[in-house]
């Protein structure tokens, strides 16, 4: 049975040249080698959104990985907000 540090839910979104470089399956790996559950989707303001779900360590592993986003991604802004906890099956990119 997983602690209660394990049920920590966050609506990441990350601003700047975050389309079309690559983002979401840098998320979607990202979380998956970690163990993290969620979504990553684009938005129509050209942002990137991401809900994920998890323990501490891996969901602060995981924020600390998409503040730097991948090589071709330029990063002006992120916006972190804590969620009631939400369960997911699986990280998954949505369209």
């Amino acid at each position: 049975m997983k602690s209660l540090a394990c049920k920590k839910t966050l609506r990441i979104r990350v601003f700047g040249r975050v389309q079309g470089v690559g983002f979401r399956y840098f998320a979607l790996h990202t979380a998956t080698s970690l163990g993290v559950t969620g979504f990553v989707r684009n938005e129509p303001d050209g942002s990137v959104e991401i809900l994920c779900s998890g323990c501490d360590e891996e969901i602060d592993a995981f924020v600390e990985r998409i503040d730097r986003g991948p090589s071709y991604a330029s990063i002006t802004r992120t916006e972190i907000e804590g969620l009631p906890f939400k369960s997911f099956k699986s990280f998954e990119i949505r369209y």
